[in-house]
């Protein structure tokens, strides 16, 4: 038997709820998830999580936070975040959809088992510590990045906050586009990273002057289809969402978030993969 148990404060703005269990972890049967800094493909996982509750936020808020063994300090850090990824989101496109059940993973080895169990991975690599489906989003504690995770600081707490929102904004694309599996669409890649990118404000940070970085190497994309790949990838795939939001304005980069194939896109913006990439590159060395 479960129990759902909801505690309520004023100083946050995201859903905390304590479930109290028998002992047995319920897997949801949506599998499908979007990790960070991992190529899309399948890779929707969901797991379940014990909370000790101690707060919950203003009632219309999208997030509920999951977070069982995790310290108090750390879990008001990542309620924190996911306000200011709240902000930053609705900012740009209005409220979400639906709620959003935040799992927050105190250990690797929970957050590697709830991938073990949905995909049959044995193991996560130590930069692996988010990921996202339509519904739910998934961290690894960033208490515990600096003795289990790599490529992550911790202490850089705008870091933190830009990969939380990242994340977030997966569940937001994901909410608001008709495809059941967005983590699919992988001839599309380049625009859901690429999305995340920049609304999270991580073009402008970590991948500032990648995109021309890469033109200057020679090592632009040459196809849409391969955009999401190689050591630029983020910075170009930032970059060319980036350039849809400068080019055609929001509304339309909204409308691009409901394509569910490059033909949508292009059909979108009226025009091909071919003038896009060369607009862009201009566009890129304009700028």
């Amino acid at each position: 038997m479960w129990e759902d148990v909801t505690a309520r404060c004023s100083t946050c703005n995201v859903s905390t709820t304590a479930i109290v269990s028998d002992g047995t972890l319920p897997f949801a049967t949506n599998l499908e998830s979007r990790m960070t800094l991992v190529p899309i493909r399948r890779r929707w996982f969901i797991a379940a999580a014990l909370l000790l509750a101690t707060c919950a936020p203003v009632s219309d808020s999208p997030f509920r936070l999951h977070a069982e063994g995790l310290d108090p300090s750390t879990a008001q850090l990542v309620r924190e975040d996911l306000y200011a990824a709240r902000a930053t989101i609705e900012g740009f496109f209005g409220a979400y959809p639906d709620t959003v059940d935040v799992h927050v993973f105190p250990r690797r080895d929970g957050f590697t088992n709830a991938l073990r169990v949905a995909w049959g991975i044995p193991e996560t690599a130590c930069w692996m510590v988010g990921a996202a489906d339509d519904r739910h989003l998934y961290i690894l504690s960033p208490g515990v990045w600096k003795d289990e995770a790599c490529e992550h600081d911790p202490s850089d707490t705008g870091h933190v906050e830009r990969l939380i929102t990242h994340e977030a904004v997966h569940v937001y694309h994901g909410q608001v586009n008709p495809s059941e599996d967005i983590g699919l669409l992988e001839e599309i890649g380049w625009f859901a990273e690429g999305l995340a990118t920049f609304v999270s404000g991580q073009l402008d940070i970590e991948h500032t002057g990648r995109a021309a970085e890469a033109l200057a190497n020679d090592a632009g994309p040459t196809d849409l289809t391969t955009a999401w790949s190689g050591p630029y990838r983020y910075g170009v795939c930032g970059s060319l969402v980036a350039y849809v939001d400068s080019r055609w304005g929001r509304v339309v980069l909204e409308q691009v978030m409901r394509a569910i194939d490059q033909d949508g896109i292009m059909q979108i913006l009226d025009t091909d993969g071919e003038s896009f990439l060369a607009q862009w590159r201009d566009w890129v060395r304009s700028n």
